[in-house]
């Protein structure tokens, strides 16, 4: 009997160790999702966009996420979609004023196979505390809690 109940809160332990979900990712590690490799270098929150007659201001503040992302797959991807959480759970997507002007990942057409990309992703939200999150474009994904 003993042995029985020590094998049912031994699996119980296990199955409770493979929480379905995102991974968590800390700064500066790998995240394989996917055909994708991602790793959050930094941030860093500015008040524009550029300089001179084309630099953009925020409607808040731009939060820049930099990092590196390598298609691991055999074919051409656009770069899948990012999303900034904060703590109500408010979701962001990125800047339309940085995509308009080219800058950040979300501006990318396609990644070619097997190249790295050492970018951003800008947003345009309040000073806060976000959890960037990162998917494969299907329904893998990697959460990064950022620094604020």
């Amino acid at each position: 009997m003993i042995g029985r109940v020590s094998t049912l809160a031994l699996l119980a332990l296990l199955i409770a160790g493979c929480a379905v979900g995102p991974r968590r990712v800390a700064l500066g590690e790998d995240a394989k999702v996917g055909v994708f490799t991602y790793r959050v270098l930094a941030t860093q929150w500015q008040d524009q966009l550029g300089r001179g007659e084309r630099a953009a201001a925020p409607d808040t503040r731009f939060y820049v996420v930099y990092l590196t992302v390598t298609n691991n797959g055999t074919k051409p991807l656009p770069f899948p979609r990012a999303r900034l959480v904060d703590a109500a759970g408010r979701e962001y997507e990125e800047s339309p004023k940085a995509r308009q002007r080219g800058i950040g990942l979300g501006s990318l057409q396609a990644m070619s196979p097997g190249f790295t990309i050492n970018g951003s992703l800008v947003f345009d939200v309040p000073p806060g505390a976000y959890t960037l999150i990162l998917s494969d474009g299907n329904k893998g994904e990697a959460t990064f809690q950022l620094p604020h």
